[in-house]
């Protein structure tokens, strides 16, 4: 929390707006059964779901040293969870076992990704809480990196920002910490979202690590400083009987660029941005080169819920490209493409198709500034265009825009006329490929997922 971890990207997660009652038989007294992939007893917690175990011992805990477990704890935002798969593969090749707590309604997202579930906590919609606290959002200017103005509006908390992200976080912290000390893992990692991930490092005494996904506070010398003053932070740590001063992290982990990313600690580990997006399968047509200049839209599913019918901007788009001399590729989910209505002739509608899927072959990615879907552009050495809703996509958008690799129209000026400008100004501006070509070399020039995973190998064996 603090930071990215307390204005959060929006994707949709289950749930009825509120802190849902647990799930049958969901309580902590059932983190053995669990650990121990048996099914659960009366009162238990759900047994691990997904691939079977592997049968070994782990290496820190005692027994042969065949490998180690490593426990993610995934916050209810699927894009968060999807940052870290790259990484969970690379531990899994590489001959650790791998379990993903989160809230049941994450399930299908994870086993999508071939990872073993672990239900953790009630389900919690986390776009409701969104909807609650954007006024505050845009009022507090939580949505800025500037770390005094972060922390001012974290200590007047006016309209119980902080406070409302706080309680939705923590959830899952008690089935958490009890998965952990009955499955014993040598390593754990979660997202910033996710709290309970280094509080079980702690009541385990094994390292921690933070998984960013985008530019953060969080891993920097302020960011310990706003974890001391956020509602309830520090307190979930006392509940649970530890003390973690400071940043409590032992490593944090940035797939974010180094040249977009604010300048961090020792402990920082950069890491090789991998698109992963979900499993899909590619249309033939994708591996044609286009005769035209190819345009790919997508707007981010957490935008359209949480702005509702409020916002007209793909409409919009798809207007402004209609009079040009290029190919339109629009992907959304299905409650989206209703919006659309008929689409122009020669636009295809592609619903649910994984962004990084797409990329290869595009000119221009036009998107509503989210950070991980311009990573995924920047991977290709896509130029993009970004229209931002929310505040934490108006910051992102300023610190593409400063890399030159984005071309930012604000949400209030985005008309037809002005889109069709900007999409000409991007395509016909040699300045956008050559920054979109260096970022792409940047993110290649990162450590891979396979290189990361041996350093917490490395720190998993030596201790936090």
């Amino acid at each position: 929390m603090g930071g990215r971890a307390v204005v959060p990207r929006p994707v949709r997660a289950g749930g009825a707006g509120r802190l849902a009652a647990p799930p049958a038989g969901g309580t902590a007294a059932g983190a053995q059964a669990a650990a121990e992939g048996r099914p659960p007893g009366s009162g238990d917690l759900a047994p691990v779901v997904g691939p079977s175990r592997t049968s070994r011992r782990c290496g820190t805990h005692g027994g042969e040293v065949n490998g180690m477990k490593v426990l993610f704890a995934a916050s209810g935002w699927p894009t968060h969870y999807m940052a870290m798969v790259p990484l969970a593969w690379a531990l899994r090749a590489a001959g650790h076992e791998v379990r993903v707590a989160a809230q049941p309604a994450m399930h299908a997202t994870i086993l999508r990704s071939g990872m073993p579930a672990v239900p953790v906590g009630p389900d919690v919609d986390y776009v409701a809480v969104r909807k609650r606290t954007l006024p505050h959002e845009r009022s507090d200017g939580a949505g800025h990196r500037d770390p005094a103005e972060l922390r001012d509006a974290a200590e007047r908390d006016e309209g119980g920002l902080f406070g409302a992200w706080n309680e939705a976080t923590s959830a899952a912290l008690d089935d958490t910490v009890a998965f952990a000390r009955a499955w014993r893992p040598d390593l754990v990692v979660g997202d910033t979202m996710a709290p309970a991930a280094l509080v079980a490092a702690h009541v385990l005494g094994v390292p921690g690590v933070r998984h960013l996904w985008g530019p953060d506070i969080l891993g920097t010398p302020e960011g310990a400083k706003i974890l001391d003053i956020l509602p309830g932070y520090r307190e979930q740590y006392e509940r649970h009987g530890v003390s973690a001063p400071g940043d409590p992290a032992h490593r944090t982990v940035s797939p974010c660029p180094p040249s977009l990313q604010q300048p961090g600690l020792p402990e920082r580990l950069s890491l090789r941005w991998v698109p992963y997006n979900g499993p899909g399968t590619t249309p033939g047509w994708l591996g044609v080169p286009p005769p035209r200049p190819r345009v790919c839209v997508t707007w981010g599913t957490s935008t359209t819920d949480v702005l509702g019918h409020e916002d007209r901007t793909v409409p919009d788009v798809l207007e402004a490209l209609a009079g040009l001399d290029v190919e339109v590729v629009v992907t959304v989910t299905a409650a989206e493409r209703e919006r659309l209505g008929r689409p122009a002739p020669g636009v295809r509608v592609l619903e649910s198709m994984p962004l990084h899927l797409l990329m290869p072959g595009c000119d221009l990615l036009v998107h509503q500034g989210g950070f991980m879907t311009a990573l995924t552009a920047a991977h290709h050495g896509v130029p993009q265009l970004l229209v931002p809703q929310l505040p934490n996509q108006v910051s992102d958008a300023q610190v593409l825009e400063g890399a030159g690799v984005a071309r930012r129209l604000p949400a209030e000026e985005a008309g037809v006329g002005s889109l069709r400008a900007a999409v000409e100004e991007v395509l016909g501006g040699r300045a956008y490929r050559v920054a979109a070509a260096r970022l792409r070399t940047e993110i290649l020039a990162q450590p891979s997922p396979a290189d990361v995973a041996a350093d917490l190998a490395e720190l998993a064996r030596t201790g936090p």
